[in-house]
């Protein structure tokens, strides 16, 4: 488990332990907003030499009022939610080979339904009246935009990549929602959201399911959500432009640093 709070970190491996009797788990702080955290953890985990077989990209922030930045200039929601866990993963590239693993990236709802473009010359929105539910979406059109090139790209490696929106639930990612639009989004999910409990279901299923294509994402298969199963409900138009995904790709690494190596055939 990766974390950037060590005591909440510390505090659910022994919740995971208590559940789970004689489970190995363990916890590494990683901040995704910090390169040079991400760079530290993907040295460290390099040198162990060990493989990685799941890989769940699920840290995010959410609709933080005013524009904030990371440590490294990047609007937040950009910064932590996308490039964050695009440079992780880059970064285990040769342990996720090793494992032939599944990469889970967790959007959200917002993701597929938004009608915003993703201009990935202007990642940090500075060309754009800055809104914390655009920000926010944005960062999720572009986890689902990189998923699915991961799954293009990488097919050939042994490396399968998913995108899922995991479905609606009040948890305290929304804190930053203020106001009306807060209360909305709070009555809505629970009204129509799954319990807690239920929202990991669509990411498991995304970890084992078979045979993912460049076209899926995993997401509950009804509206009313707490009626709902796991299934294919396929990236929106806006993830299918590869135009757009070759671009933002080659965006993020070079923002980064962190190269892939990786063409439509798999290792460059």
């Amino acid at each position: 488990m990766l974390g950037r709070d060590t005591a909440r970190g510390a505090s659910a491996v022994a919740e995971l332990r208590g559940a789970a009797g004689r489970a190995e788990v363990t916890f590494q702080q990683v901040d995704l907003g910090s390169l040079a955290s991400i760079n530290a953890f993907g040295e460290n985990w390099r040198a162990r030499g060990e493989p990685v077989h799941f890989l769940m990209n699920v840290a995010g922030v959410m609709a933080i009022p005013q524009r904030r930045t990371t440590t490294d200039g990047f609007e937040m929601h950009m910064g932590t939610n996308f490039l964050g866990h695009f440079a992780l993963t880059g970064l285990l590239l040769p342990a996720l080979h090793a494992g032939n693993a599944r990469v889970v990236t967790v959007s959200a709802a917002v993701g597929r339904w938004t009608m915003a473009r993703l201009d990935p010359a202007d990642l940090q929105a500075e060309q754009q009246r800055y809104t914390p539910m655009g920000a926010y979406a944005r960062s999720k059109l572009a986890e689902i935009m990189f998923a699915a090139e991961l799954q293009r790209r990488a097919a050939s490696t042994g490396i399968s990549s998913v995108a899922v929106d995991p479905g609606t639930a009040v948890t305290n990612l929304q804190r930053h929602v203020k106001g009306a639009a807060g209360s909305i989004s709070r009555a809505l999910a629970t009204m129509i959201g799954y319990p807690i409990e239920r929202v990991a279901e669509n990411a498991l299923y995304a970890a084992i399911m078979p045979n993912p294509t460049d076209t899926t994402l995993i997401g509950p298969s009804h509206f009313i959500q707490r009626c709902a199963s796991p299934k294919d409900v396929g990236i929106p138009p806006l993830a299918r432009e590869a135009g757009v995904r070759d671009a933002l790709w080659r965006r993020a690494e070079a923002v980064t640093g962190v190269t892939f190596g990786l063409t439509g055939g798999g290792q460059a």
